[in-house]
């Protein structure tokens, strides 16, 4: 009787598992055509009950046949996308369908060579069957988060080190756990509670590596919610320096007629002189004022001329060379976050180098892209996974995230690097 519990359990289990992992897949990929979280809890009740059942007839073909056809009717029905084809998702399900199967004929094989292995030849027949089931599900849970949620991910989200060191300790773990149970059953003991406890393991993998992929997601999101703060901040500080230099722009306007009535005395008075040395003070404090037209993008021309005020109240020599190019296809914010950012960047390098403190830019064309070009003079710089190290702390490096989510835009591309002591920003935009 308990024997045959077992083998109920073991196929409820199977089918759990496939069935879980399979629904993540499918709402993480796609869209939900209903709204109603609920409904899918049930349709997963009732597909997880139904295979049981088709398990139970013990006939491998019509179990294989069962898990395709009710996985394609399920992304058919179930799922869209913005963009709606309906075979490509259905037969990204039953591919991820196959290489569970594949995964669960691996399981199998890998435990019998570790039984034989082991030179253990005497186990429950209901406990072995319970074995290869978790063993499978084991194979299958860990191969879906470390290799097809990873090849098949719908967002851009970047998989860290921390989250596979968190796999790979709890997989050591889990093995473990289950080659001590094996020992357990070498003389082919009947123990229910081991066999309680490898049920507990597969849930609990299943549902602990699904929490930590959340927890480095929830994290990812947290660090670009920062970034969008950043640029905010950005932003509103130099909407405030405009705001000054716009209220310098009123005060010498309030004035202008007394200007130009003081020039007009200064000329009948027969001092020329005097009079063009008082309209040469009024341009100095106007043309500040006034940006370069460097390109026919006027955000960018505001920007470059303000950060090449900058660069020279710091004592920073400024080259820029910019080509007969269009930088209208660029969007004003990503004009403030792409040059805001690196001339920033470069600008703080270049202050703490030693030496010639110097920002070259260079704006051009190559093959219907634009080539954004920035050098600066700097110390020697860190470097982790291609990205230099900030020493900013804790929210050090934001900045770069934020320039090359912009960039993603364009279809772009950044290379940084460092030549002797120049550190470069090399952009690459689809115009």
């Amino acid at each position: 009787m308990m024997d045959k519990f077992l083998f109920i359990m073991s196929n409820f289990l199977s089918c759990f598992a496939v069935t879980a992992i399979m629904f993540q897949f499918m709402n993480g990929r796609y869209k939900k055509s209903i709204n109603n979280k609920y409904i899918y809890s049930l349709i997963q009740i009732v597909i997880i009950v139904c295979v049981v059942c088709i398990n139970l007839m013990n006939i491998s073909l019509f179990n294989l046949i069962a898990w395709f056809a009710v996985f394609g009717i399920s992304a058919y029905f179930l799922y869209y996308e913005d963009m709606d084809k309906p075979l490509r998702r259905i037969l990204e399900c039953e591919a991820l369908m196959f290489c569970m199967v594949v995964c669960e004929s691996l399981g199998v094989f890998v435990l019998r060579w570790i039984l034989q292995a082991m030179s253990i030849k005497k186990i429950n027949a209901a406990m072995l069957s319970f074995l290869e089931v978790t063993f499978s599900a084991l194979i299958i849970i860990f191969f879906y988060y470390m290799v097809i949620s990873r090849l098949m991910k719908r967002s851009n989200i970047p998989y860290s080190k921390t989250q596979y060191v968190f796999y790979s300790i709890i997989l050591g773990y889990s093995f473990i756990n289950m080659l001590v149970i094996i020992e357990i059953f070498k003389q082919g003991q009947i123990n229910y509670l081991c066999t309680i406890n490898m049920g507990c393991i597969v849930v609990a993998d299943l549902y602990l590596l699904y929490f930590v992929k959340m927890a480095d997601e929830k994290s990812y999101y947290e660090n670009q919610v920062k970034v969008l703060e950043q640029q905010a901040n950005m932003q509103y500080e130099y909407y405030l320096e405009q705001t000054k230099k716009y209220d310098k722009t009123v005060q010498i306007l309030h004035d202008v007629n007394k200007h130009i009535k003081t020039i007009e005395e200064l000329y009948i008075a027969g001092q020329a002189q005097t009079a063009g040395e008082y309209m040469n003070e009024i341009g100095g404090l106007l043309k500040p004022l006034i940006p370069t037209q460097y390109t026919g993008n006027p955000i960018l021309n505001i920007l470059l001329t303000d950060k090449e005020m900058l660069m020279k109240d710091k004592g920073i020599s400024v080259e820029i060379e910019i080509d007969n190019v269009s930088l209208d296809f660029i969007e004003p914010i990503d004009v403030t976050t792409i040059f805001g950012n690196l001339l920033d960047n470069a600008i703080e390098a270049a202050e703490k180098a030693e030496g010639n403190k110097c920002i070259y830019i260079k704006i051009s064309s190559r093959h219907q892209m634009i080539v954004i070009r920035i050098e600066n003079s700097c110390n020697v710089v860190r470097w982790k996974n291609n990205m230099p190290i900030s020493k900013k702390g804790k929210n050090g490096g934001i900045g770069l995230l934020n320039v090359k989510s912009s960039i993603e835009k364009y279809d772009g591309n950044l290379i940084l690097k460092q030549e002797n002591q120049k550190f470069i920003a090399e952009l690459f935009l689809n115009s």
